[in-house]
Protein backbone atom coordinates (compact mmCIF):
# COMPACT_ATOMS: atom_id res chain seq x y z
CA UNK A 1 0.00 0.00 0.00
CA UNK A 2 1.05 3.36 -0.50
CA UNK A 3 2.28 5.96 1.87
CA UNK A 4 -1.30 7.44 3.66
CA UNK A 5 -1.88 10.58 1.98
CA UNK A 6 -2.10 14.23 3.91
CA UNK A 7 -4.30 14.86 6.66
CA UNK A 8 -7.44 15.74 5.11
CA UNK A 9 -7.81 19.03 6.03
CA UNK A 10 -4.54 19.81 4.61
CA UNK A 11 -5.42 22.52 2.42
CA UNK A 12 -9.29 22.15 2.92
CA UNK A 13 -11.98 24.52 4.64
CA UNK A 14 -13.72 22.90 6.85
CA UNK A 15 -17.05 22.59 4.90
CA UNK A 16 -14.69 20.45 2.31
CA UNK A 17 -13.65 18.36 5.50
CA UNK A 18 -16.81 17.71 6.24
CA UNK A 19 -18.22 16.83 2.74
CA UNK A 20 -15.15 15.13 2.06
CA UNK A 21 -15.96 12.67 5.03
CA UNK A 22 -19.35 12.33 4.65
CA UNK A 23 -18.36 10.91 0.76
CA UNK A 24 -15.60 9.02 2.18
CA UNK A 25 -18.10 7.35 3.93
CA UNK A 26 -20.26 6.44 1.43
CA UNK A 27 -17.26 5.09 -0.51
CA UNK A 28 -16.15 2.83 1.63
CA UNK A 29 -19.83 1.40 2.57
CA UNK A 30 -19.71 0.56 -0.70
CA UNK A 31 -16.21 -1.61 -0.07
CA UNK A 32 -17.30 -3.12 2.78
CA UNK A 33 -20.34 -4.57 0.51
CA UNK A 34 -18.49 -5.94 -1.89
CA UNK A 35 -20.18 -3.57 -4.61
CA UNK A 36 -18.06 -4.18 -8.25
CA UNK A 37 -15.29 -2.37 -8.43
CA UNK A 38 -16.57 -0.05 -11.45
CA UNK A 39 -19.11 0.83 -8.76
CA UNK A 40 -16.97 1.84 -6.22
CA UNK A 41 -14.53 3.73 -8.93
CA UNK A 42 -17.94 5.35 -10.19
CA UNK A 43 -18.88 7.07 -6.55
CA UNK A 44 -15.12 8.24 -5.76
CA UNK A 45 -14.90 9.91 -9.53
CA UNK A 46 -18.32 11.64 -8.95
CA UNK A 47 -17.92 12.75 -5.56
CA UNK A 48 -14.28 13.95 -6.53
CA UNK A 49 -16.19 15.93 -9.70
CA UNK A 50 -18.79 17.18 -6.84
CA UNK A 51 -15.90 18.69 -4.85
CA UNK A 52 -13.80 19.96 -7.11
CA UNK A 53 -16.57 21.65 -9.47
CA UNK A 54 -15.48 21.72 -13.42
CA UNK A 55 -12.60 18.87 -13.52
CA UNK A 56 -13.78 15.34 -15.67
CA UNK A 57 -11.88 12.25 -13.81
CA UNK A 58 -11.07 8.80 -14.70
CA UNK A 59 -9.16 5.95 -13.32
CA UNK A 60 -6.86 3.76 -15.46
CA UNK A 61 -6.29 0.33 -14.13
CA UNK A 62 -2.63 -1.39 -15.11
CA UNK A 63 -2.65 -4.65 -16.86
CA UNK A 64 1.12 -5.44 -15.67
CA UNK A 65 1.89 -8.62 -17.65
CA UNK A 66 0.55 -6.34 -20.87
CA UNK A 67 2.32 -3.01 -19.91
CA UNK A 68 -1.36 -1.60 -20.63
CA UNK A 69 -4.44 1.11 -19.28
CA UNK A 70 -7.52 0.00 -19.56
CA UNK A 71 -10.70 1.79 -18.68
CA UNK A 72 -11.71 1.39 -14.95
CA UNK A 73 -14.43 4.31 -14.79
CA UNK A 74 -15.05 7.69 -16.03
CA UNK A 75 -18.46 8.92 -15.61
CA UNK A 76 -18.22 12.07 -17.43
CA UNK A 77 -15.59 11.60 -19.97
CA UNK A 78 -16.77 11.27 -23.45
CA UNK A 79 -17.13 7.46 -24.82
CA UNK A 80 -15.15 8.20 -27.71
CA UNK A 81 -12.24 9.28 -26.00
CA UNK A 82 -12.47 6.78 -22.77
CA UNK A 83 -12.99 3.68 -25.69
CA UNK A 84 -9.52 5.20 -27.45
CA UNK A 85 -7.40 5.41 -24.59
CA UNK A 86 -8.39 2.19 -23.48
CA UNK A 87 -5.23 -0.39 -23.73
CA UNK A 88 -3.09 3.02 -23.49
CA UNK A 89 0.83 1.68 -23.36
CA UNK A 90 2.88 2.38 -20.16
CA UNK A 91 6.03 4.68 -20.71
CA UNK A 92 7.24 7.78 -20.80
CA UNK A 93 6.01 9.90 -23.67
CA UNK A 94 2.43 8.22 -23.85
CA UNK A 95 0.55 10.62 -22.25
CA UNK A 96 -0.60 11.86 -18.61
CA UNK A 97 -1.19 8.22 -17.53
CA UNK A 98 0.90 6.39 -19.54
CA UNK A 99 4.14 8.29 -18.06
CA UNK A 100 2.76 8.34 -14.44
CA UNK A 101 2.24 4.75 -14.58
CA UNK A 102 5.68 3.95 -15.99
CA UNK A 103 7.84 6.40 -13.66
CA UNK A 104 5.38 5.75 -10.58
CA UNK A 105 5.04 9.95 -10.05
CA UNK A 106 2.54 12.49 -11.19
CA UNK A 107 2.08 13.87 -14.44
CA UNK A 108 0.79 17.54 -14.57
CA UNK A 109 0.24 18.45 -18.44
CA UNK A 110 -0.80 22.19 -17.84
CA UNK A 111 -1.45 22.55 -21.52
CA UNK A 112 -1.90 19.17 -23.46
CA UNK A 113 -1.60 20.91 -26.68
CA UNK A 114 2.25 22.39 -25.81
CA UNK A 115 3.20 19.28 -23.97
CA UNK A 116 5.84 16.94 -24.85
CA UNK A 117 4.04 13.80 -23.45
CA UNK A 118 1.07 14.30 -25.83
CA UNK A 119 2.03 14.08 -29.15
CA UNK A 120 0.11 11.07 -29.73
CA UNK A 121 -3.32 11.77 -27.71
CA UNK A 122 -3.57 15.89 -28.68
CA UNK A 123 -6.02 15.32 -31.74
CA UNK A 124 -8.10 13.22 -29.27
CA UNK A 125 -8.22 15.78 -26.57
CA UNK A 126 -8.73 18.27 -28.32
CA UNK A 127 -11.65 16.60 -29.80
CA UNK A 128 -13.10 15.29 -26.45
CA UNK A 129 -13.04 18.97 -24.77
CA UNK A 130 -10.08 18.25 -22.92
CA UNK A 131 -6.92 20.95 -22.48
CA UNK A 132 -5.24 19.51 -19.53
CA UNK A 133 -4.46 16.62 -17.39
CA UNK A 134 -2.69 15.54 -14.59
CA UNK A 135 -2.24 12.29 -13.96
CA UNK A 136 -1.51 10.43 -10.12
CA UNK A 137 -0.63 6.72 -9.93
CA UNK A 138 -2.62 4.48 -7.87
CA UNK A 139 -0.57 2.69 -5.82
CA UNK A 140 -0.79 -1.31 -4.59
CA UNK A 141 0.17 -3.35 -1.62
CA UNK A 142 3.54 -3.85 -3.27
CA UNK A 143 3.95 -0.43 -3.82
CA UNK A 144 4.08 -0.30 -7.16
CA UNK A 145 1.49 1.37 -9.34
CA UNK A 146 -1.95 -0.63 -9.92
CA UNK A 147 -3.40 2.31 -12.14
CA UNK A 148 -4.15 5.72 -12.66
CA UNK A 149 -6.25 8.56 -11.13
CA UNK A 150 -6.71 10.94 -13.78
CA UNK A 151 -8.00 14.57 -13.46
CA UNK A 152 -9.07 16.82 -16.67
CA UNK A 153 -9.76 20.24 -17.40
CA UNK A 154 -11.35 21.90 -20.27
CA UNK A 155 -9.06 24.87 -20.21
CA UNK A 156 -5.20 25.03 -19.40
CA UNK A 157 -5.09 24.51 -15.42
CA UNK A 158 -2.67 23.87 -12.61
CA UNK A 159 -3.69 21.91 -9.30
CA UNK A 160 -3.67 23.88 -6.41
CA UNK A 161 -3.45 22.91 -2.99
CA UNK A 162 -6.93 22.67 -2.02
CA UNK A 163 -7.02 20.19 -5.50
CA UNK A 164 -4.11 18.38 -4.34
CA UNK A 165 -5.49 17.11 -1.07
CA UNK A 166 -8.35 15.99 -2.80
CA UNK A 167 -6.91 13.53 -5.27
CA UNK A 168 -4.75 12.74 -2.72
CA UNK A 169 -7.80 11.69 -0.32
CA UNK A 170 -9.67 9.91 -3.26
CA UNK A 171 -6.31 8.55 -4.86
CA UNK A 172 -5.99 6.76 -1.66
CA UNK A 173 -9.84 5.50 -2.26
CA UNK A 174 -9.06 4.83 -5.17
CA UNK A 175 -6.38 2.65 -3.94
CA UNK A 176 -7.98 0.43 -1.48
CA UNK A 177 -11.15 -0.23 -3.28
CA UNK A 178 -8.57 -1.89 -6.06
CA UNK A 179 -6.38 -4.06 -3.44
CA UNK A 180 -9.63 -5.15 -1.57
CA UNK A 181 -11.17 -6.37 -5.49
CA UNK A 182 -8.35 -7.78 -6.34
CA UNK A 183 -8.25 -9.88 -3.28
CA UNK A 184 -11.75 -11.06 -3.28
CA UNK A 185 -10.82 -11.78 -7.36
CA UNK A 186 -8.35 -13.75 -5.73
CA UNK A 187 -10.25 -15.49 -3.31
CA UNK A 188 -12.57 -16.42 -5.77
CA UNK A 189 -10.30 -17.97 -7.96
CA UNK A 190 -8.48 -20.25 -5.26
CA UNK A 191 -12.56 -21.06 -4.05
CA UNK A 192 -13.39 -22.15 -7.93
CA UNK A 193 -10.15 -23.75 -8.22
CA UNK A 194 -10.44 -25.33 -5.20
CA UNK A 195 -14.06 -26.86 -5.81
CA UNK A 196 -13.05 -27.54 -9.57
CA UNK A 197 -10.46 -29.88 -7.64
CA UNK A 198 -12.97 -31.33 -5.61
CA UNK A 199 -15.35 -32.04 -8.38
CA UNK A 200 -12.74 -33.68 -10.62
CA UNK A 201 -11.67 -35.84 -7.29
CA UNK A 202 -15.25 -36.05 -6.71
CA UNK A 203 -15.96 -37.27 -10.48
CA UNK A 204 -12.87 -39.65 -10.33
CA UNK A 205 -14.09 -41.48 -7.02
CA UNK A 206 -17.88 -41.87 -8.33
CA UNK A 207 -16.35 -43.67 -12.10
CA UNK A 208 -13.91 -45.72 -10.44
CA UNK A 209 -16.81 -46.51 -8.15
CA UNK A 210 -19.25 -47.02 -11.27
CA UNK A 211 -16.94 -49.44 -12.94
CA UNK A 212 -16.73 -51.15 -9.65
CA UNK A 213 -20.00 -51.37 -9.48
CA UNK A 214 -20.69 -52.40 -13.02
CA UNK A 215 -17.82 -55.05 -12.56
CA UNK A 216 -19.78 -56.67 -9.70
CA UNK A 217 -22.94 -56.62 -11.47
CA UNK A 218 -22.37 -57.78 -14.61
CA UNK A 219 -20.51 -60.75 -12.55
CA UNK A 220 -23.36 -63.00 -11.28
CA UNK A 221 -25.14 -62.75 -14.74
CA UNK A 222 -22.02 -63.72 -16.93
CA UNK A 223 -20.96 -66.49 -14.03
CA UNK A 224 -24.77 -67.98 -14.48
CA UNK A 225 -24.39 -68.02 -18.96
CA UNK A 226 -20.28 -69.82 -18.41
CA UNK A 227 -22.63 -72.07 -15.28
CA UNK A 228 -25.60 -73.08 -17.46
CA UNK A 229 -23.48 -73.39 -21.06
CA UNK A 230 -20.87 -75.65 -19.38
CA UNK A 231 -24.25 -77.58 -18.00
CA UNK A 232 -25.59 -77.99 -21.39
CA UNK A 233 -22.26 -78.86 -23.26
CA UNK A 234 -21.17 -81.69 -20.09
CA UNK A 235 -24.31 -83.17 -19.26
CA UNK A 236 -27.45 -84.82 -20.98
CA UNK A 237 -30.21 -82.86 -20.46
CA UNK A 238 -33.63 -83.42 -20.37
CA UNK A 239 -36.06 -80.81 -22.93
CA UNK A 240 -37.34 -79.16 -19.93
CA UNK A 241 -34.30 -79.02 -18.00
CA UNK A 242 -32.74 -78.00 -21.50
CA UNK A 243 -35.71 -75.02 -21.87
CA UNK A 244 -34.70 -74.23 -18.49
CA UNK A 245 -31.04 -73.27 -18.77
CA UNK A 246 -31.23 -71.98 -22.10
CA UNK A 247 -33.90 -69.25 -20.33
CA UNK A 248 -31.28 -68.69 -17.77
CA UNK A 249 -28.76 -68.01 -20.08
CA UNK A 250 -31.20 -65.75 -22.02
CA UNK A 251 -32.04 -64.01 -19.24
CA UNK A 252 -28.57 -63.38 -17.39
CA UNK A 253 -27.13 -62.17 -21.44
CA UNK A 254 -30.37 -59.95 -21.83
CA UNK A 255 -29.24 -58.39 -18.15
CA UNK A 256 -25.87 -57.27 -19.41
CA UNK A 257 -27.00 -55.97 -22.63
CA UNK A 258 -29.50 -53.99 -20.52
CA UNK A 259 -26.69 -52.73 -18.10
CA UNK A 260 -23.99 -52.03 -21.16
CA UNK A 261 -26.87 -50.03 -23.04
CA UNK A 262 -27.50 -48.17 -19.46
CA UNK A 263 -24.53 -46.98 -18.94
CA UNK A 264 -23.69 -45.89 -22.64
CA UNK A 265 -27.23 -43.95 -21.91
CA UNK A 266 -25.45 -42.30 -18.99
CA UNK A 267 -22.11 -41.54 -20.06
CA UNK A 268 -24.19 -39.37 -23.33
CA UNK A 269 -26.92 -38.03 -20.92
CA UNK A 270 -23.28 -36.69 -18.82
CA UNK A 271 -21.54 -34.95 -21.78
CA UNK A 272 -25.25 -34.06 -23.11
CA UNK A 273 -24.74 -35.86 -26.31
CA UNK A 274 -28.10 -38.11 -25.78
CA UNK A 275 -30.52 -36.87 -29.25
CA UNK A 276 -33.91 -36.36 -28.20
CA UNK A 277 -37.27 -35.95 -30.96
CA UNK A 278 -39.65 -34.16 -28.97
CA UNK A 279 -43.14 -34.70 -29.91
CA UNK A 280 -46.61 -34.94 -28.73
CA UNK A 281 -46.70 -38.67 -27.14
CA UNK A 282 -50.20 -40.03 -26.00
CA UNK A 283 -49.13 -41.43 -22.39
CA UNK A 284 -51.54 -44.32 -22.27
CA UNK A 285 -49.73 -45.49 -25.14
CA UNK A 286 -46.48 -45.53 -24.07
CA UNK A 287 -47.44 -47.25 -20.66
CA UNK A 288 -49.24 -50.42 -22.56
CA UNK A 289 -46.25 -51.00 -24.40
CA UNK A 290 -43.99 -51.25 -21.46
CA UNK A 291 -46.67 -53.50 -19.68
CA UNK A 292 -46.43 -55.38 -22.94
CA UNK A 293 -42.76 -55.64 -22.31
CA UNK A 294 -43.17 -56.39 -18.44
CA UNK A 295 -46.14 -59.01 -18.45
CA UNK A 296 -44.03 -61.60 -18.30
CA UNK A 297 -41.93 -60.05 -15.00
CA UNK A 298 -45.67 -58.92 -13.65
CA UNK A 299 -46.95 -62.56 -13.93
CA UNK A 300 -43.71 -64.17 -12.24
CA UNK A 301 -44.33 -61.89 -9.47
CA UNK A 302 -47.91 -62.54 -9.48
CA UNK A 303 -48.18 -58.82 -9.62
CA UNK A 304 -51.36 -56.50 -11.44
CA UNK A 305 -50.27 -54.12 -13.72
CA UNK A 306 -53.18 -51.20 -13.74
CA UNK A 307 -53.26 -47.61 -15.38
CA UNK A 308 -55.10 -44.93 -15.30
CA UNK A 309 -54.06 -42.37 -18.16
CA UNK A 310 -56.85 -41.01 -19.79
CA UNK A 311 -55.84 -39.58 -23.42
CA UNK A 312 -53.18 -37.17 -21.18
CA UNK A 313 -50.26 -36.22 -24.04
CA UNK A 314 -46.66 -35.05 -23.05
CA UNK A 315 -43.59 -33.25 -24.99
CA UNK A 316 -41.34 -35.85 -24.91
CA UNK A 317 -39.19 -38.40 -27.14
CA UNK A 318 -41.26 -41.73 -27.16
CA UNK A 319 -38.28 -43.80 -27.40
CA UNK A 320 -37.10 -42.53 -23.85
CA UNK A 321 -39.96 -41.79 -22.36
CA UNK A 322 -41.00 -45.47 -22.78
CA UNK A 323 -37.33 -45.98 -21.37
CA UNK A 324 -38.33 -44.22 -17.94
CA UNK A 325 -41.65 -45.62 -18.02
CA UNK A 326 -39.84 -49.15 -18.11
CA UNK A 327 -37.45 -48.16 -15.55
CA UNK A 328 -40.05 -47.08 -13.02
CA UNK A 329 -42.45 -49.64 -13.91
CA UNK A 330 -39.57 -53.01 -13.75
CA UNK A 331 -38.40 -50.99 -10.86
CA UNK A 332 -41.95 -51.39 -8.97
CA UNK A 333 -42.64 -54.83 -9.50
CA UNK A 334 -38.97 -55.65 -8.44
CA UNK A 335 -39.32 -53.74 -5.11
CA UNK A 336 -43.04 -54.28 -4.37
CA UNK A 337 -44.52 -57.15 -2.71
CA UNK A 338 -45.36 -60.48 -4.84
CA UNK A 339 -48.96 -60.64 -4.97
CA UNK A 340 -49.17 -56.90 -5.36
CA UNK A 341 -49.83 -53.84 -7.53
CA UNK A 342 -47.97 -51.66 -9.38
CA UNK A 343 -50.42 -48.22 -11.06
CA UNK A 344 -49.12 -46.01 -13.21
CA UNK A 345 -51.46 -42.32 -13.61
CA UNK A 346 -51.30 -39.31 -15.45
CA UNK A 347 -53.14 -36.29 -15.20
CA UNK A 348 -52.59 -32.21 -16.27
CA UNK A 349 -50.79 -30.21 -13.62
CA UNK A 350 -50.33 -25.86 -13.56
CA UNK A 351 -47.97 -24.10 -16.03
CA UNK A 352 -48.91 -26.65 -18.57
CA UNK A 353 -47.62 -29.85 -17.35
CA UNK A 354 -48.49 -33.68 -16.73
CA UNK A 355 -47.96 -35.37 -13.96
CA UNK A 356 -46.84 -38.97 -14.18
CA UNK A 357 -47.22 -41.59 -10.95
CA UNK A 358 -45.62 -45.12 -10.55
CA UNK A 359 -47.15 -46.89 -7.90
CA UNK A 360 -46.16 -49.68 -5.62
CA UNK A 361 -47.31 -51.35 -2.85
CA UNK A 362 -43.96 -52.58 -1.40
CA UNK A 363 -42.54 -51.42 1.79
CA UNK A 364 -41.17 -48.20 0.97
CA UNK A 365 -37.75 -46.80 0.36
CA UNK A 366 -35.13 -47.38 2.74
CA UNK A 367 -34.52 -43.60 4.83
CA UNK A 368 -31.21 -43.73 4.44
CA UNK A 369 -31.65 -44.27 0.65
CA UNK A 370 -34.26 -41.60 -0.20
CA UNK A 371 -31.49 -38.56 -0.43
CA UNK A 372 -29.59 -40.82 -2.93
CA UNK A 373 -32.36 -43.11 -4.79
CA UNK A 374 -31.05 -41.31 -8.21
CA UNK A 375 -27.46 -41.91 -7.88
CA UNK A 376 -26.22 -44.97 -10.00
CA UNK A 377 -25.93 -47.94 -7.69
CA UNK A 378 -27.45 -47.31 -4.41
CA UNK A 379 -27.55 -50.15 -2.88
CA UNK A 380 -30.85 -51.30 -0.84
CA UNK A 381 -31.89 -54.44 1.26
CA UNK A 382 -32.69 -57.84 0.00
CA UNK A 383 -36.36 -58.58 0.12
CA UNK A 384 -36.99 -61.41 2.59
CA UNK A 385 -37.24 -64.92 0.89
CA UNK A 386 -35.62 -63.84 -2.84
CA UNK A 387 -33.29 -65.70 -4.18
CA UNK A 388 -30.49 -65.11 -6.37
CA UNK A 389 -32.08 -66.60 -9.01
CA UNK A 390 -35.21 -65.05 -8.46
CA UNK A 391 -32.90 -61.50 -8.61
CA UNK A 392 -31.79 -62.79 -12.18
CA UNK A 393 -34.69 -63.97 -13.96
CA UNK A 394 -35.77 -60.40 -12.87
CA UNK A 395 -32.83 -58.94 -14.28
CA UNK A 396 -31.62 -56.93 -11.70
CA UNK A 397 -29.04 -58.53 -8.94
CA UNK A 398 -30.72 -58.60 -5.97
CA UNK A 399 -29.22 -55.90 -3.63
CA UNK A 400 -28.59 -53.17 -6.46
CA UNK A 401 -31.21 -51.04 -7.26
CA UNK A 402 -28.95 -50.56 -10.23
CA UNK A 403 -28.42 -47.98 -12.85
CA UNK A 404 -32.51 -47.57 -13.86
CA UNK A 405 -33.73 -44.86 -11.65
CA UNK A 406 -30.63 -42.43 -12.72
CA UNK A 407 -30.77 -43.03 -15.78
CA UNK A 408 -34.89 -42.48 -15.63
CA UNK A 409 -33.94 -39.34 -13.66
CA UNK A 410 -31.80 -38.07 -16.20
CA UNK A 411 -34.24 -38.72 -19.09
CA UNK A 412 -36.69 -37.00 -17.92
CA UNK A 413 -34.56 -33.83 -16.85
CA UNK A 414 -33.15 -34.01 -20.50
CA UNK A 415 -36.78 -33.79 -21.69
CA UNK A 416 -37.38 -30.88 -19.49
CA UNK A 417 -39.27 -32.30 -16.81
CA UNK A 418 -38.15 -33.46 -13.18
CA UNK A 419 -38.51 -37.10 -11.34
CA UNK A 420 -38.58 -37.05 -7.88
CA UNK A 421 -39.89 -39.94 -4.85
CA UNK A 422 -43.51 -38.75 -4.32
CA UNK A 423 -44.29 -40.63 -1.17
CA UNK A 424 -43.01 -43.40 0.68
CA UNK A 425 -43.75 -45.54 3.07
CA UNK A 426 -44.71 -49.16 4.76
CA UNK A 427 -47.58 -48.40 2.56
CA UNK A 428 -45.77 -48.03 -0.99
CA UNK A 429 -43.52 -45.70 -3.10
CA UNK A 430 -44.98 -43.09 -5.57
CA UNK A 431 -42.61 -42.13 -8.20
CA UNK A 432 -43.80 -39.27 -9.82
CA UNK A 433 -42.77 -37.42 -12.29
CA UNK A 434 -43.73 -34.18 -14.68
CA UNK A 435 -43.46 -33.59 -18.54
CA UNK A 436 -44.62 -30.71 -20.66
CA UNK A 437 -48.31 -30.80 -21.82
CA UNK A 438 -48.23 -31.78 -25.46
CA UNK A 439 -51.90 -31.04 -26.24
CA UNK A 440 -52.10 -28.71 -28.64
CA UNK A 441 -48.40 -28.56 -29.67
CA UNK A 442 -47.98 -29.13 -33.54
CA UNK A 443 -46.46 -32.24 -35.03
Amino acid sequence: MSALPREPSAGLALDDVQALLDRQTAVLELIAGAAPLADVLTEILTSLEDLMGGGRCSVLLLDRERGTLHHGAAPSLPEAYVAAIDGLAVGDGEGSCGTAAATNAPVVAVDVLTDARWPRYRALATDAGLRSCWSTPIDGRDGLPVGTFAVYHPLPHAPTERDQALVDRFTHLASVAIDHARLIEERRARLEAETARRTAEELSHAKSELLAAVGHEARTPIQAIVGFAELLGTIDLDEARRREALGHIGAAAGHVMDLLSDVLDLSRLEANALPLRLEPVLVPEVVAEAYALLAARAEQRRVVLGSACGDVVVLADRRRLRQVVLNLVANAIRHGHPGGRVEVRAAGGPDRTVLVTVADDGPGIPTELVDRIFSPYARGVPAPGRTAVDALDEGAQEESIGLGLGLAHGLVSAMGGDLRVGATGSAGTTMEFRLPDGAGVGP
